[in-house]
């Protein structure tokens, strides 16, 4: 009986739920995704994804359109919010109008992007993957004792870690957002992009691999490498051999590091509610 009900989470677990009121949209984005190896579970509207998530399928990444009848993109986003932690999956909107409201809310929402259409296909499979990674550093226990800024009320929606990851979702989706409407060279540097993922990290006890966080900064492995290399040699990150599998390295930020972008959160939320 346990392995039966084993093979049945296994069949329903997906790597993303595709939702859109136009059929050859769903099938166009299914298509693009399903080409990258991606396992997808399609739902014509909102009202249908509910009850995918009802039927026990658990994505790690839902694609939604924006403006849908009935149940609009950003409602379903709003009853995901409901779901723990642990159940609820990253959140990419995808939209031919979105307007600079529409952007505000999906931050607040939590959106890890919002792409414009037409889609371009290999822009939303780096997306989703980068939304799968992220989701994969916030639900993977850290080995040893959480880092003193996880330990801070961590349970506590209202609590300072809460508002610091709050605030860092929103620099990370106007990121995003950034990038649709300058040249990327305009941005090319990854040193802050890293410091604020290894911050993530910290935040969620997670452990982050020289070779992801290589891979999450958009650059070059090479040009990843040596901006790991000055970050380092500005004491503001450390590297170490995984004990447990020696052919990875993991790196987090150091004393000073963390110290450093604490106060920089620190100010900002100064700022906002200043």
């Amino acid at each position: 009986m346990e392995r039966a009900d084993t093979a049945d989470q296994n069949d329903r677990s997906v790597d993303v739920l595709v939702v859109d009121d136009d059929q050859d949209a769903v099938e166009e984005l299914v298509e693009y995704l399903s080409k990258a190896n991606l396992r997808c579970r399609p739902a014509a509207d909102g009202w249908a994804a509910l009850r995918v998530l009802a039927d026990g399928y658990r994505p790690q990444v839902v694609v939604t359109d924006l403006r849908m009848p009935e149940l609009s993109g950003m409602e379903f986003a709003e009853r995901l919010g409901q779901l723990g932690e642990a159940e609820r999956p990253e959140i990419i909107f995808v939209s031919g109008n979105a307007r600079f409201d529409d952007a505000v809310q999906a931050i607040r929402l939590g959106a890890r992007d919002m792409l414009t259409k037409p889609i371009d296909g290999p822009r939303l499979v780096r997306a989703v993957k980068s939304a799968q990674h992220a989701r994969q550093m916030k639900l993977r226990p850290k080995e040893g004792t959480p880092p003193p800024a996880a330990k801070e009320k961590a349970g506590d929606d209202g609590g300072p870690v809460a508002r610091k990851r709050a605030a860092l979702g929103e620099l990370k989706t106007l990121r995003r957002l950034r990038s649709q409407y300058f040249p990327a060279e305009l941005f090319s540097d990854p040193c802050w992009e890293m410091l604020l993922d290894l911050y993530d990290a910290a935040l969620a006890g997670a452990e982050v691999t020289v070779t992801s966080l290589g891979a999450a900064s958009g650059v070059p492995q090479t040009t990843a490498l040596r901006r790991m290399e000055t970050l380092q040699a500005h004491r503001l990150i450390v590297r170490n051999e995984d004990k447990a599998d020696k052919r990875r390295t993991i790196v987090r930020l150091s004393d000073t590091g963390m110290q450093a972008v604490e106060n920089f959160f620190e100010t900002y939320l100064g700022r906002k509610s200043g």
